[in-house]
């Protein structure tokens, strides 16, 4: 059984959608053994500003995220888990800083890109709310690419010191 975690700030917007664009994925191809999950650095954060656009995309797209529920990151989660896949630079610099461990970012998996994926803040305009539904189509039209390349990695139950899995 592969397990595999998505990290990032609040485990609202990012991760959680990524975690719910490949299990749905997972299903839609009948792939089994993959364990999908996501946490957040603050999971305890206060949500009443953020927006659930990316709920309601992922309800358009079809995506159940009826399962939802937040989980608070935790250091074992590092020997848990195979892979532990960081949404930003920022989530990735941290766990290297804090815990010594280098964990690879979704963009370097799906495209060989040191980048993250942004979520713009919240503007009058509401501007912030199209970008956000533009990063939900973006994870989610990523996920044969990112399945095919995150199942090319070479997986390992310790992590290597020197190098991200895979890069």
């Amino acid at each position: 059984m592969l397990r595999v975690l998505f990290v990032c700030t609040d485990n609202y917007t990012r991760s959680v959608t990524v975690e719910f664009c490949l299990k749905h994925y997972l299903k839609l191809q009948g792939k089994n053994g993959i364990e999908v999950f996501s946490a957040g650095f603050k999971s305890s954060s206060d949500l009443s500003k953020f927006s659930d656009v990316h709920f309601n995309r992922m309800d358009e797209l079809g995506i159940d995220t009826s399962t939802f529920q937040r989980r608070q990151f935790k250091v074992s989660f590092l020997e848990e888990f195979d892979v532990v896949v960081a949404m930003g630079i920022e989530h990735k610099e941290y766990v290297f800083a804090k815990y010594g461990k280098r964990i690879s970012l979704f963009n370097q998996i799906y495209k060989q890109e040191e980048t993250s994926i942004h979520v713009p803040p919240p503007d009058k305009e509401g501007i912030y709310l199209m970008e956000i539904k533009n990063m939900v189509d973006y994870i989610n039209s990523a996920m044969p690419i990112f399945l095919e390349n995150l199942l090319s990695l070479p997986y390992s139950n310790k992590w290597n010191k020197e190098k991200p899995l895979g890069f």
